[in-house]
């Protein structure tokens, strides 16, 4: 809100006409190669100015710890292994079915 220029509390988390409308005149606005553009901050009138975000900033990442990634390849493996499982039980003789000949 404060970067469009929109004097709206942060609680209100639908999407209104002023929100889209705004975006556009904030986007046509960077197009055109303007630097400020004239809004309203904390119920006053301001010049806001306008910025590009910086989508390589390490702020807008988010890194996955090692525990993440080791259970990802754990629950692959699972699931492989239960399809696996599934499609023996149901080829073999169900009186000599054995742990050990399953998997």
């Amino acid at each position: 809100n404060q970067k469009l220029g929109l004097d709206k509390p942060l609680s209100d988390s639908v999407l209104t006409v002023d929100d889209i409308v705004a975006t556009i005149k904030y986007l046509v606005r960077l197009h055109r190669g303007d630097v400020t553009f004239d809004g309203t901050r904390n119920g006053q009138a301001a010049e806001i100015r306008l910025d590009t975000d910086d989508i390589d900033n390490f702020g807008n990442r988010r890194i996955r710890a090692v525990g993440e990634l080791i259970q990802n390849q754990v629950r692959t493996g699972l699931s492989r292994m239960e399809r696996v499982v599934r499609e023996r039980m149901t080829t073999q003789d169900i009186e000599a079915i054995t742990p050990q000949t399953l998997i």
